[in-house]
């Protein structure tokens, strides 16, 4: 059965698709921290130098890119600016092609503005205006709207119990966009045909696993990596062997979009669509047809740009997270907190061993990849109530004392 089946559908915002496992260097290093605070009720994730310069509510911040890619741009720089009352976005100085400047609400500013504000809302026109910049040139190819949209993530406080949010568009939106370390798992059950004499009778699933990869361009490829009585659904026609079928079939369309199954309002329940694009323009127009039929089939009428499948409802569709525990990597259900990691971690038959707990928690870290190159650490309070706040990302290192 699938993980997530609760994802509300309202806010249609872009996600990043280059992160983790297919931009890190390959001898990672812990170079940079971002820590947890707490700010009048909001645990945001704080990058260390994030802030260069700070008003209370707002600072700004600034981002490096690889020099090298930058040699082609041609587009000028003074048309390469976002200004909006939360987030903003300015090109660096003469001489520094590769540098941005970022502004956004400080720690400081979140307890305050984010009663006033539509955060989310502000952070989707937000991005909006950044793919508006990427169709203008302003950035080199393998630097796109996926990378900036990472990187400026990276530098600047966000809430932690929102990363998935703003890396990935998790909660809230009814999708997520697919990026390296993630993994899908497509279950349909077999169910044979009842007659007036007998009942219908499940003869097991049919199962399909599939990697989400970085090919040698921008964005996302599927890799089937695991099934489960294929040759079973050869015998029942082209739609049960679809599932089987993705890898081919997503192959010319590297941006890949997976809505996920939710309860609907008092409606048959939305089934799992996925998405692919050639652009990110096609993608969010496709996102938009979805989100008018309320998630129950694929946009009609199809666009060659555009690649889509409804799954039905009867077929699961679970999102995982591909993260190294103790130095081994597990797939976990997209969304997993270090809180419930610790918890099952520490758990034992009887009542619960709060010195055990208490004393273990000490020795846990975390690491994230950086898009621009190596580890983060991630440093947080030793409490239940901080790593409940935090939420696992694909790529990142969670370890404790054995």
């Amino acid at each position: 059965m699938a993980y997530l089946r609760n994802a509300s559908s309202s806010l249609a915002i872009l996600a990043s698709l280059l992160l983790c496992t297919g931009c890190i260097h390959k001898t990672p290093t812990l170079g940079e921290t971002c820590t947890l605070e707490e700010k009048s009720g909001y645990s945001l994730l704080v990058p260390s130098l994030s802030s260069q310069t700070s008003d209370a509510d707002f600072q700004t911040s600034m981002i490096s890119l690889p020099r090298d890619q930058w040699a082609g741009i041609t587009t000028s720089r003074q048309d390469c600016v976002i200004h909006g009352p939360v987030f903003s976005l300015d090109p660096g100085g003469p001489g520094k092609s590769s540098q941005w400047i970022i502004k956004s609400l400080s720690p400081q500013g979140w307890p305050k503005r984010a009663g006033e504000l539509d955060i989310h809302a502000e952070w989707n026109h937000f991005l909006r205006d950044l793919l508006e910049l990427e169709r203008q040139s302003c950035f080199p190819r393998k630097e796109s709207f996926y990378t900036m949209r990472r990187a400026i993530a990276e530098k600047i406080p966000l809430p932690a119990n929102e990363a998935a949010f703003f890396s990935y568009s998790f909660g809230g939106s009814g999708f997520v966009d697919l990026a390296p370390g993630m993994q899908i798992k497509i279950e349909r059950p077999l169910v044979q045909s009842a007659t007036s004499t007998t009942r219908a009778a499940y003869k097991g699933s049919l199962e399909a696993d599939y990697r989400v990869t970085s090919p040698s361009s921008i964005g996302a490829a599927l890799v089937l990596s695991r099934t489960a009585n294929r040759r079973a659904a050869t015998s029942l026609g082209a739609e049960a062997n679809l599932i089987f079928e993705l890898s081919n079939r997503f192959a010319p369309k590297p941006l890949l979009r997976l809505f996920l199954q939710s309860i609907g309002e008092g409606k048959a329940q939305p089934a799992a669509i996925l998405l692919g694009a050639s652009g990110v323009h096609d993608l969010e127009e496709a996102t938009r047809r979805v989100e008018e039929n309320g998630h129950t089939s694929c946009p009609q009428p199809s666009s060659p740009a555009v690649e889509c499948i409804c799954f039905g409802t009867e077929t699961a569709v679970s999102l995982l997270s591909s993260v190294q525990i103790n130095g081994k990597t597990e797939l976990r259900p997209f969304g997993t907190t270090v809180g419930y990691m610790i918890d099952v971690r520490f758990s034992t038959p009887g009542p619960p061993n709060k010195d055990l707990l208490d004393h273990d928690l000490q020795t846990v870290t975390l690491s994230r990849p950086m898009v621009t190159g190596g580890y983060a650490e991630v440093k947080f309070p030793r409490t239940m109530d901080s790593v409940s706040q935090i939420v696992l990302l694909p790529g990142d290192r969670l370890a404790w004392k054995q």
